[in-house]
């Protein structure tokens, strides 16, 4: 299986924000092959041909829309990289936070409903 994009969010502090905002500096500085797009309440910073490890294409992004956020975005088949990203950057920024991603609810829930022919088999 290939995912093929990714976006995580994450909602900030105002305090988590502006070390958010520090730290995005401190890697632009790090890598050679940074592109950075402002908008009105958002920052998109491509940092690209990146070697972690890896060769990566990853975007940040940085904003205020009321609510303070940061986010990490990838597209491609090494997508699921952006995971490790975003966990590094709640990590340096303090914010808690739980990767679970079982899903074994919902894909017992699906296979019930697909097999369940009454209301009485769904619900067993």
């Amino acid at each position: 299986m290939i995912i093929e994009r990714i976006k995580l969010k994450a909602e900030l502090t105002e305090e988590q924000y502006e070390r958010a905002i520090k730290l995005v500096e401190k890697l632009k500085s790090t890598f050679a092959n940074v592109l950075v797009k402002k908008f009105k309440t958002q920052e998109k910073i491509s940092f690209i041909d990146v070697d972690l490890g890896v060769r990566l294409n990853f975007d940040v992004i940085i904003g205020n829309r009321g609510k303070p956020f940061i986010a990490v975005e990838m597209g491609g088949n090494k997508s699921k990289y952006a995971f490790q990203i975003m966990k590094f950057f709640l990590d340096e920024l303090g914010v808690e936070y739980s990767f679970d991603f079982d899903g074994k609810e919902v894909y017992d829930t699906l296979k019930r409903r697909i097999k369940a022919k009454s209301l009485l088999d769904y619900l067993t």
